[in-house]
């Protein structure tokens, strides 16, 4: 089943999403997904998408919304900052587990690129069942506070990133979440996938968010895959990685 889905956030903008769940059941696990920078709740070439429907095909119904700022919901790219994804991250994640098709008890928190940093920083407030990491990009917030303000002193207070009005309030905003620090404190089984021809995670990134989770990591790699797992193998293996750690 494909359904529809609209919440309003704490700050009562309309989020808009997509819930996949698996046919002939009442109640399923709940895996929360979180995209990544400039994307929306399909992925990049319906990646989210088919990985949805993957899961929903394996008994786990799955949660895709666009962020403010992006996509189908409320507001301009330009007015998005960290703390607002954390907080629609928060809001989504328990307007999921309040459901009645949700088993509360039973909810995993995913994110990619981006939106795996965002994902890791949300967890030990949220407290998944478990945390599936792909490519999380951490290396955003490196040097993030020191381009916002070069930008500024020369009087530029947006870029132009393809299209997107991009303000450098997000890179100032970000400088207070330290990536590896921030996701500290999160004790329940972790899964973190990275392909190796990725260019924009490195495997150092993936090594230190490791380091933070000790034995609770799982960290698979998928050989030749980029960041968005763009390949018809590199997607397989990702869905399966998932489905497999899922099911133990």
């Amino acid at each position: 089943m494909i359904k529809q889905l609209e919440l309003v956030n704490r700050s009562g903008h309309t989020l808009r999403g997509i819930l996949d769940f698996p046919d002939e059941k009442d109640t399923a696990p709940v895996l929360v997904h979180i995209h990544g920078f400039g994307g929306t709740k399909t992925g990049y070439k319906n990646a989210h998408t088919h990985m949805g429907r993957a899961l929903a095909a394996n008994g786990i119904a799955c949660v895709r919304f666009d962020m403010y700022g992006n996509g189908d919901s409320d507001g301009e790219f330009s007015d998005m900052t960290f703390t607002s994804l954390l907080e629609d991250t928060e809001d989504i994640f328990n307007w999921a587990r309040a459901q009645p098709w949700a088993e509360a008890d039973n909810m995993i928190l995913s994110g990619q690129s981006m939106g795996g940093y965002v994902a890791a920083c949300a967890a030990p407030r949220l407290n998944p069942a478990a945390l599936v990491l792909q490519c999380p990009g951490a290396g955003m917030w490196f040097g993030a506070l020191e381009r916002a303000q070069m930008m500024e002193e020369q009087g530029i207070f947006y870029a132009d990133v393809e299209g997107q009005k991009f303000s450098t309030a997000f890179n100032k905003d970000l400088h207070q979440y330290e990536p590896f620090s921030t996701a500290e404190g999160y004790k329940n089984r972790v899964l973190l996938i990275r392909g190796t021809a990725d260019e924009l995670v490195d495997d150092g990134t993936c090594q230190k968010y490791c380091s933070v989770y000790g034995d609770a990591c799982t960290y698979v790699t998928i050989e030749g895959a980029n960041h968005n797992f763009a390949s018809l193998p590199a997607r397989a293996a990702c869905e399966k990685a998932i489905i497999d750690f899922l099911a133990k």
